[in-house]
């Protein structure tokens, strides 16, 4: 188990976020990103993992082919993801930090590759989270090396914005929201964590370079605001479905 520091614990509840380096070795972190490459390759079923594709940046969808930005709600597919969802040594940390056992409401993971778009400036709670719960800790798994060059994760050091909503719900940050916000590239390793709340502002630019990164979040509330991560995901369902599951009639877009 990893005992954080009292500095440590002191720097996440300043500045809402913490970096946790070569959190995974060398042999977990490889078995990790097999996985996270075999997902990718899976055939998509009804009600299973939800795959989301987008067109590359700046590129217009008749000329350009889709590309695999994220997938969700994979515990179920993938056993040894699972596991590393609830290992007692990850679950350590978050009681260390919500000071009570955690749930988990939500899994990702997200695929940066040449050409994906920014992930523009905003909080999680932003889309709608408070309506499961009452504080929130995410894990940022770096399966993948990720720096500036291919569009790292940046968040906001200012700790001026870390204990409730700055903008509206379902819509990006602005400079106007968060004046006094001091943004600054997170570049990890393969094997790196991130810790850190649902209202620091954080996002990342357009990955320019030829170099995929890749990134899980895995997200969870206090046990003692219950079990949510179904109705999540049959809302997320019902709201912003899988492309594969989608109403062809129908617009869709991706808010926050």
């Amino acid at each position: 188990m990893v005992k954080l520091s009292a500095d440590e614990i002191s720097a996440f509840k300043k500045l809402g976020f913490i970096v946790l380096r070569k959190y995974y070795d060398e042999h977990e972190i490889k078995r990790i990103l097999d996985e996270v490459n075999h997902l990718e390759t899976i055939e998509l079923k009804k009600g299973s993992i939800m795959k989301y594709y987008d067109t590359p940046f700046e590129h217009d969808s008749s000329s350009q082919s889709m590309i695999l930005i994220r997938i969700e709600k994979f515990i179920e597919t993938s056993p040894y993801l699972e596991s590393i969802v609830n290992n007692p040594s990850v679950h350590s940390l978050l009681k260390q930090l919500l000071g009570e056992s955690a749930l988990l409401l939500k899994e990702k993971i997200n695929f940066k590759p040449p050409g994906a778009a920014p992930d523009l400036l905003h909080q999680d709670s932003q889309a709608g989270w408070d309506e499961y719960g009452s504080e929130f800790v995410s894990v940022l798994i770096a399966v993948e090396d990720s720096n500036i060059s291919n569009a790292c994760v940046e968040f906001d050091s200012s700790g001026c914005y870390i204990n409730g909503l700055a903008g509206s719900l379902w819509k990006p940050l602005t400079s106007k929201d968060i004046p006094r916000a001091e943004m600054i590239p997170i570049e990890t390793r393969a094997g790196d964590i991130i810790l850190f709340n649902s209202y620091v502002p954080h996002g990342s630019e357009a990955n320019t370079s030829d170099k995929r990164r890749c990134n899980i979040y895995l997200t969870y509330n206090k046990a003692s605001d219950g079990n949510h991560r179904l109705k999540y995901f049959s809302e997320k369902r019902k709201n912003y479905p899988p492309n594969d599951e989608r109403d062809p009639n129908q617009e869709y877009s991706f808010k926050v």
